[in-house]
């Protein structure tokens, strides 16, 4: 077949191509480790250096509830700073001059004594240090705030259980591979829909604005092969690179997940059940389809250019477009439904986070994988019309 001779005479000159092999294959492929790798240690090294910190505190009213304040004195890992303008503490925590401050009111012991709750107004900067400053002022103050419970209780010869009027027991019923999969899941179309692109991009703008400047369209064009037989096996090169550019990612990111050290045993058990042969074969039923509307849209743009760099700045807006319908299925209350399914990326992006949870619907899947198709043909169609319009191909 024609098409066939194209497709292995196209392969062979991307395959020399330095620059594509780097972002098909060696790119993705360390990538995703080195984005896990990085983005763990970073976090977990910022949450032990925000918890082990010593917080810079000042207390305001120490006179009206000298408890508390000698509760927060006799932390280790609390630094009280004495004196403070009261008008001026919001500039200090906003300068990261103290942390926090505690203000109690001076009706602090009436309320108590009465068996009212006594004001406490607590300042801090909630964008500092991951939460771990509001978190480890409130956990001092709710021990203080349940001895004084336990006082109250015995005073009135009460059980200290009739302050809660229900005993709930939460049973939830969905498996390990649903919650981490409806956690984690959204991630898994980022890979493919970026790197897919990605792939296609370089093969795509080389195959036609790359031969454009090079002078080796038109040898190509006085071949025996029609228009047709030409650009299907310029559309399955790039389709093949796309494919395999998104795939060796998600490789990189499965041998990263499996290598990290701190990944508890039990989570990589049901990554691995996650990441079986059926829904490895599923997602790629995904990728195809997204893949093929991905690259006979890059293809189409390359043809359309003068050059390979007019066809860059014309491909590149679309890396930001594409990520818009991918966010917005990692948003909470957004689900596949008969509505999201005919959308494209969006559509890829909540069908994966279903097929990782494990509670894909086959209807659904069914309506995702006819509109990809239909947009992919659409896109083919599109660009086989463009690729025998000789003011396109010559618009240099």
């Amino acid at each position: 077949m024609k098409i066939w001779i194209i497709f292995k005479k196209e392969l062979k000159d991307i395959l020399r191509d330095r620059r594509t092999i780097m972002m098909m294959i060696v790119f993705p492929l360390l990538l995703a480790p080195a984005l896990i790798t990085v983005v763990s240690k970073v976090q977990m090294m910022q949450m032990k250096k925000a918890q082990e910190k010593k917080l810079k505190l000042h207390f305001i009213g120490k006179e009206y509830a000298p408890n508390l304040y000698q509760d927060f004195v006799s932390s280790e890992r609390i630094i009280m700073i004495p004196y403070l303008q009261k008008d001026s503490i919001q500039h200090y925590i906003q300068d990261e001059f103290i942390d926090a401050v505690i203000e109690v009111s001076s009706h602090y012991n009436l309320a108590l004594g009465q068996n009212k709750k006594a004001s406490i107004k607590v300042y801090f900067k909630g964008s500092d240090s991951m939460g771990i400053t509001k978190k480890r002022v409130e956990q001092i103050i709710k021990e203080r705030e349940r001895f004084i419970i336990n006082e109250r209780m015995a005073r009135l010869h009460l059980d200290i259980d009739i302050v809660d009027a229900f005993e709930i027991d939460r049973v939830d019923i969905s498996s390990s591979q649903e919650k981490i999969g409806k956690a984690a899941g959204g991630f898994l179309p980022y890979i493919f829909i970026i790197f897919g692109f990605m792939g296609a991009m370089y093969p795509g703008l080389d195959l036609g604005a790359g031969e454009k400047e090079r002078g080796t369209l038109e040898t190509i064009l006085s071949s025996p092969a029609s228009r047709f037989d030409i650009v299907m096996g310029k559309f399955l090169v790039v389709l093949s690179a796309a494919i395999a550019t998104s795939f060796i990612a998600i490789g990189g990111l499965y041998l990263a997940v499996q290598q990290f050290p701190d990944i508890p045993v039990e989570i990589l058990q049901v990554i691995q059940d996650v990441l079986s042969l059926k829904v490895f074969l599923m997602i790629m039923g995904l990728v195809i389809p997204a893949s093929a509307f991905f690259s006979a849209i890059i293809l189409s743009l390359s043809i359309y250019a003068k050059s390979f760099k007019e066809a860059q700045s014309i491909v590149a807006p679309l890396n930001i477009i594409i990520i818009f319908p991918a966010i917005i299925g990692t948003l909470p209350g957004i689900e596949l439904n008969h509505t999201t399914a005919l959308i494209p990326v969006l559509n890829v992006s909540l069908a994966a986070k279903d097929l990782v949870a494990g509670i894909i619907d086959p209807i659904l899947m069914a309506e995702v994988y006819g509109s990809l198709f239909f947009l992919a043909g659409l896109s083919i169609w599109f660009c086989v019309k463009w690729f025998n319009r000789e003011e396109t191909i010559f618009r240099n």
